[in-house]
């Protein structure tokens, strides 16, 4: 679920820079900083780059199952979604600074104008997200100063972005039980 959530959000970002900036290409890339081996990735090169940097589990939980009736009147019962929010670095990764920062511009513009993506504003959202709420982070000089040293990378002007609530279902079965269609009350002695 995770990656198709990025994916999403990649494509709707792609589309948003390419009609804004009247580009035949993709623009936007979800990628890692830094290859294996310390190098930047070829595929970055003058690219918005969409990286996860964390993922933070939603602490609201939901206790009961999901419980569904099957054909043969039997109940499924299906563990609850785990919910996380999702860290996302957008960088602009331009050999110009000046097209860097005009990216960069453009992706908060998109955010900004997008702070929730669902099948009312999105009808292509894939059928098992309902919706992706988007909120720009503030980080501190120190934070971000952080990140980027534990990336072990050189600064580039970014944003970080935290997705809300994207949620991870299993669709591997917990129990099968017969429901229950009668209640006999009489107490045994």
């Amino acid at each position: 679920m995770i990656k198709t959530a990025l994916v999403f959000i990649r494509q709707h970002l792609d589309q948003y820079l390419k009609n804004k900036f009247m580009l035949d290409e993709s623009v936007v890339v979800l990628n890692h900083l830094l290859d294996a081996d310390g190098g930047l990735p070829k595929k970055n090169k003058n690219k918005m780059v969409v990286t996860l940097i964390n993922l933070d589990r939603e602490t609201s939980k939901q206790y009961a199952g999901n419980q569904q009736r099957m054909q043969n009147g039997r109940m499924v019962k299906i563990n609850p979604a785990i919910n996380f929010n999702v860290d996302l670095l957008f960088t602009a990764s331009f050999d110009d600074y000046g097209e860097a920062l005009k990216f960069l511009n453009a992706t908060i513009c998109f955010f900004q104008s997008n702070p929730s993506l669902n099948a009312k504003s999105t009808p292509d959202i894939p059928v098992n997200i309902k919706k992706l709420n988007i909120e720009i982070e503030n980080s501190s000089y120190a934070e971000i100063h952080n990140l980027w040293s534990a990336m072990g990378a050189k600064y580039q002007p970014s944003i970080i972005c935290k997705i809300r609530h994207v949620s991870i279902q299993s669709d591997e079965i917990a129990a099968i039980n017969m429901p229950v269609y009668d209640v006999d009350t009489e107490l045994v002695p």
